[in-house]
């Protein structure tokens, strides 16, 4: 080995060993679409070096031949010239982390080592780029598609050949096929050991009607075809096969007390293995069960989480903003305004979304494109998992909410700050209103109904000498579908409007909350949603914004 050679490992070991410390549960590559990005860049950058070495000596193992073919199967294709697609589309981002997830680290070190790709430099964010995503990823990834696909009613048929199509229930009960949302990518797969991990995924959720959905989509893909490849640990290559799936399958039903539906896939299972007595007392337990439940037929419908306000609500409005991706209705006003001297010769373009308690508009092209992609970029170092508060304010980490946050300074945006006072007539400045706060979303990301202004308990816990009034949601972003802002109670669907940003009052001129201002953001279904909230809070505004005439206001 060359002296160059030792340094580049010695390098290389320091470098993987920070990479495995900076992983922790602040952040990771399914709470953040933006890390699968910029690992996709940096395996590609790899993956050149590769080649060229390859070319250029004979020395490349076995091992690292079949890396590179591997990329090259999975990911690289004629015409698909769209590396981050990968990243942004569901069935893609799943794939992709469990390819790196289930890749041997010894391989990379071995890839990097020749090629000095990945080694930390002054001034380097390689240590960021170079971590690898962990089975808790791919467990997230895999309960991401399980939410989409819940959530959208996406055609598991089609999602398992990398194309999303919703469905919709006619009034007779027939499904139909009701938008195609993407092409079929060949590239975008999921196999029958894909779905039956998926299956598994949302069981330990309690998630058992999806369960069912997953594991019957597994029973079909392998039907006629050997079923000893199906299995949800990759070190064992017997793996379960079709008893074990269908037990699944009959567990998954009998949660649910569908003992009636359970029992043909027990029977099924007992079948194939007579003498198994395992299987035999799950079939002498579900024919007693049947007995006692006689002819009551007990409804298979989805169990609602009781922490999600509004769900059933909140869940439809999404379903159909996927569907329409458009403004809900034409009797819309727009119009210029001038608020301040500041706009009179450049004034805001206002689409007023909601006229009475509480007001809500969209303001169109509040920033240039320039701007929202230095905001993006500044805030990429600063990310960190989305926290929730209780309401005893005290901040915890939710599957509710899947993003990464960065608080931006106002030193770096304070013109920024100036335009949104000029918009909204309020102070901006500290200590008048919070730093911006950039988001980027996560794997099907998503933030259900919640209240932007604190409880009372919460701020007498945080000890906080103001509250929120009034919220400014800029998106950085274009989304292609899904993503969209939800208001559940007022029945009001806001989609994802590059450089636009959306204004609502958290709290009436009269100090009192705006509990109608419970808003929520729908899952991504493809892209990477960014966007920056900035908070304008009562305190150093009380004379910027005076009580009403009724205490209703």
């Amino acid at each position: 080995m060359t002296n160059r050679g030792m340094l580049v490992l010695v390098l290389l070991q320091s470098t993987l060993f920070a990479a495995v410390v900076y992983a922790s549960k602040q952040h990771g590559f399914s709470t953040a679409v933006v890390r699968l990005e910029n690992m996709l860049l940096f395996e590609s950058r790899l993956i050149d070096e590769i080649r060229q070495y390859i070319t250029d000596t004979d020395g490349a193992s076995e091992d690292l031949r079949r890396y590179v073919e591997d990329f090259e199967h999975n990911i690289l294709r004629p015409g698909f010239a769209d590396l981050a697609y990968h990243a942004r589309h569901p069935v893609g981002a799943y794939r992709l982390v469990k390819r790196l997830a289930q890749t041997d680290p010894r391989i990379l070190k071995h890839a990097q080592l020749l090629t000095g790709v990945g080694v930390a430099r002054d001034g380097d964010d390689v240590i960021k780029i170079s971590e690898l995503p962990t089975e808790e990823d791919l467990r997230m990834s895999a309960l991401a598609l399980v939410r989409l696909q819940d959530i959208y009613h996406l055609d598991l048929r089609s999602l398992t050949r990398g194309q999303l199509v919703m469905l919709s229930r006619q009034s007779d009960g027939t499904v139909v096929k009701q938008k195609r949302l993407s092409r079929v990518e060949p590239t975008f797969t999921l196999e029958a050991e894909d779905t039956v991990y998926i299956g598994d995924v949302a069981y330990n959720e309690e998630d058992y009607l999806n369960a069912v959905l997953w594991y019957l989509i597994t029973l079909d893909l392998t039907e006629g075809k050997e079923m000893a490849d199906i299995t949800d640990d990759t070190a064992n290559d017997s793996g379960p096969g079709r008893v074990q799936v269908l037990v699944k399958l009959g567990d998954a039903l009998t949660k649910l007390q569908q003992h009636q539906r359970a029992l043909p896939f027990y029977n099924e299972a007992l079948q194939l293995e007579p003498n198994n007595q395992e299987i035999k007392s799950k079939v002498v337990e579900s024919e007693r069960q049947v007995t006692l439940q006689g002819d009551v037929t007990v409804k298979m419908g989805k169990l609602l989480q009781g922490a999600i306000p509004y769900q059933q609500d909140y869940e439809n409005l999404c379903y159909r903003s996927a569907l329409q991706n458009q403004a809900p209705s034409s009797r819309l006003s727009c119009t210029f305004v001038r608020t301040s001297p500041q706009l009179y010769l450049s004034p805001a373009k206002m689409e007023v979304l909601h006229e009475t308690s509480p007001e809500i508009a969209l303001y169109h092209d509040v920033i240039s494109d320039q701007e929202a992609a230095m905001m993006r970029e500044l805030a990429l170092k600063e990310l960190k998992r989305s926290p929730v508060v209780d309401k005893n304010g005290k901040a915890f980490l939710s599957n509710f909410r899947v993003s990464e946050t960065g608080w931006l300074h106002d030193n770096t945006t304070e013109k920024l700050s100036r335009r949104v006072s000029y918009i909204t007539g309020l102070n901006t400045e500290y200590p008048s209103a919070e730093s911006f706060q950039v988001v980027n979303y996560g794997l099907g990301g998503l933030y259900v109904p919640h209240v932007d202004y604190f409880e009372e308990d919460q701020v007498r816990h945080m000890k906080r000498p103001d509250n929120r009034i009034l919220t400014f949601l800029i998106y950085l972003s274009e989304v292609e579908a899904g993503g969209a802002t939800v208001f559940p109670q007022i029945n009001l669907i806001v989609p994802a409007v590059k450089n636009a940003a959306l204004m609502f009052r958290d709290m009436k001129r009269s100090g009192d909350f705006e509990p109608l201002s419970m808003h929520a953001g729908c899952p991504v279904l493809i892209g990477s949603k960014w966007i920056a909230n900035k908070w304008i809070l009562d305190r150093g505004n009380e004379f910027r914004r005076p009580c009403g005439l009724t205490p209703e206001e």
